[in-house]
């Protein structure tokens, strides 16, 4: 939300300079063709009188970014009390855009000291273990730090939490949550694979997105042969995991 309203506000900026700066040219004089005959006289026009033209200055990007800056600091305020998961998570994605590549980062990140987008993974922690869905998702796909990643059991508690929050998401109705843990059972990547519950995850994805989901698509997920018992026992677990949402 920071980053398309300062894109909005630069955009107005633009513009406006952009708008006020465009004036056209005053229209060409052409002087007639002489006729036959007759010598052409040098033609003086008289010049010109400079016409003044005063322009409001356009706001500057450093002022266009001081709103973004005074609603990031809020939410970070907010995200630091830490009892307040909305906030924390928005904080979360404020500070997130700023860690993309730098020719995509909204320009109210420009400065901003390293410890506070490092600070991001909390209010995310904290979103997702208040149970925000959304949160829980962005969890998993930011994925573990540097340090956690180079800790084998850093690692594991993170491959838990990450799978227990996408539990949690799909738990509460979110389709693409289940359609992450039916590929991530599928290729076993947080957990031991296990082929029926992947297939059970798509099956209720499916009912959540009001999709049909045929046992020919069930087994095309799949990178081994499967039988009708294994399609039979999905089916039936992903029909209660949708029931659960109605």
């Amino acid at each position: 939300m920071i980053k398309a309203w300062h894109a909005g506000l630069a955009a107005l900026a633009l513009l406006a300079a952009l708008g006020l700066a465009a004036t056209s040219a005053p229209p060409a004089v052409v002087a007639a063709a002489p006729e036959a005959g007759v010598q052409a006289l040098p033609l003086r026009l008289p010049a010109a009188a400079p016409v003044a033209v005063a322009l409001p200055a356009a706001p500057s990007v450093a002022a266009a970014t001081v709103p973004a800056l005074k609603e990031l600091d809020r939410l970070v305020a907010l995200a630091r009390r830490g009892d307040d998961a909305r906030a924390s998570h928005a904080a979360y994605q404020a500070l997130a855009a700023c860690v993309a590549p730098e020719a995509e980062q909204p320009v109210f990140c420009r400065g901003l000291p390293a410890s506070l987008l490092q600070e991001r993974l909390r209010f995310l922690g904290h979103a997702a273990r208040a149970g925000l869905p959304a949160a829980q998702i962005d969890f998993y796909m930011e994925g573990p730090d540097a340090l956690q990643a180079l800790d084998a059991d850093a690692l594991q508690a993170w491959r838990l939490e990450a799978l227990a929050g996408l539990q949690g998401a799909a738990a509460g109705c979110e389709p693409f949550a289940m359609g992450l843990l039916a590929t991530l059972y599928d290729a076993g990547e947080l957990m031991p694979r296990d082929a029926t519950r992947a297939l059970a995850y798509a099956v209720a994805e499916g009912q959540l997105r009001r999709l049909a989901v045929s046992d020919d698509s069930l087994r095309d997920r799949l990178a081994e042969p499967v039988d009708d018992a294994v399609i039979a026992s999905a089916r039936e677990q992903g029909q209660r995991l949708a029931a659960a949402c109605r």
